[in-house]
């Protein structure tokens, strides 16, 4: 249950409410249990959760530089080098 929290966190939008996620786990475990093993996964990978991938750093390349990547044929062509 609590990697998937940090995983919705991490990667969604809106990610949901903690609560939702434990009524999905038919409430096997508590908020305190969840958020105390969060805190000692987080501190296990130092933080550290995803290493940035290529296409990641294209994106924010693309966001500081919009006057060379703004153009959709060129952020097209550096996705497929």
């Amino acid at each position: 249950m609590t990697s998937i929290l940090i995983a919705t966190k991490y990667e969604e939008i809106y990610p949901p409410e903690l609560k939702d996620l434990l009524v999905v786990s038919e409430n096997k475990f508590s908020k305190v249990e969840v958020l105390k093993m969060e805190m000692s996964m987080l501190q296990v990978l130092q933080f550290q959760v995803q290493a940035p991938s290529s296409y990641r750093f294209l994106e924010r390349f693309r966001k500081l530089c919009p006057t060379t990547l703004n153009d959709d044929t060129v952020f097209y062509f550096a996705q497929y080098i």
